[in-house]
């Protein structure tokens, strides 16, 4: 739910928050779009539990993800966060016909 209103904004916080930790030795990842950049403090509460963002991990974590387009200026709210059982060798964002955003691809191998 982007958080574009006051209810919104609720039910984005809501989201976030109910996130799996990557605490508890099942190996996880979470991809998708956030609503947020590295610089929320709703996504880095997610964050501090273990998960790192892959794009940042491999220096690209400022490549604009929406909008695909348009007037607005570009900014990173689609993430791949990995846990620590998992080693991100490359990312990569690619247009996607029809979408106001772009796909986020995460090159990652297992080390558990």
């Amino acid at each position: 739910m982007p958080p574009a209103g006051p209810d919104a904004v609720d039910l984005w916080y809501r989201g976030l928050r109910s996130l799996p930790p990557a605490a508890g030795g099942v190996p996880r990842i979470l991809a998708g779009d956030f609503n947020a950049t590295l610089d929320h403090a709703a996504l880095r509460a997610v964050l501090d539990t273990g998960y790192r963002d892959a794009a940042a991990y491999v220096g690209k974590g400022l490549a604009p993800t929406w909008p695909a387009g348009g007037p607005l200026p570009p900014v990173t709210i689609d993430h791949v966060l990995v846990d620590g059982g998992y080693f991100v060798r490359d990312t990569s964002v690619h247009e996607l016909p029809g979408s106001d955003h772009r796909a986020v691809f995460a090159d990652v191998l297992s080390i558990t």
